[in-house]
């Protein structure tokens, strides 16, 4: 979660009331969370150091955001390296890490609640074929997202739930995010 921006803009839109957990597998990162948090006059985010794929409670959240590590290929104007240092095999040992992420906080999510999925990268191995794994895996259901995107954003498959954001379309970075409601009651 660090350096902290989504945690940040989750708390503001929160209006600074609940509780987010935030996680990250350093301990520097997770202080520059709460050093950010404290800046800010944020006081609901508990930084946590841990590995996200190995996270364990109970189904209490109303909402997870799983901003997953990937390969980053969505950033390529602005780190061209990435395509001169990333390989399949890269590219499919992190889609083994995201699963495990997803697995573990698909547990944390409440019955109804929800869980989007998120990456900086246009793979669609990382991004719908981890989508398709988790829905078919976990008791999950996409969720339409329309509503929650600008006009200029609207694309079709924000109806299944995901949107892929391209430079050569939105103008913006390449991300992949995705809305998905958990099962139940």
């Amino acid at each position: 979660a660090a350096p902290g921006g989504k945690s940040f803009t989750i708390a503001e839109k929160m209006e600074n009331e609940g509780y987010i957990l935030s996680g990250d597998i350093y301990e520097h990162k997770t202080e520059l969370i709460n050093d950010g948090a404290k800046r800010l006059g944020i006081n609901i985010i508990d930084a946590v150091t841990q590995d996200a794929s190995e996270i364990k409670g109970k189904a209490d959240f109303d909402c997870v955001l799983v901003d997953a590590p990937c390969s980053g290929l969505g950033l390529i104007r602005k780190k061209p390296d990435i395509k001169l240092t990333k390989t399949g095999a890269d590219i499919d040992s992190l889609i083994g890490i995201q699963r495990k992420v997803l697995a573990a906080a698909s547990a944390m999510v409440k019955p109804g609640g929800v869980l989007v999925y998120s990456t900086c990268t246009i793979c669609r191995k990382e991004n719908t074929g981890n989508l398709n794994w988790f829905k078919e895996n976990f008791g999950f259901e996409s969720d339409d997202i329309t509503e929650y995107l600008p006009k200029n954003m609207y694309c079709e498959t924000a109806k299944d739930g995901y949107i892929e954001l391209l430079p050569s379309v939105q103008g913006t970075d390449g991300f992949f995010m995705a809305r998905l409601i958990k099962k139940g009651e």
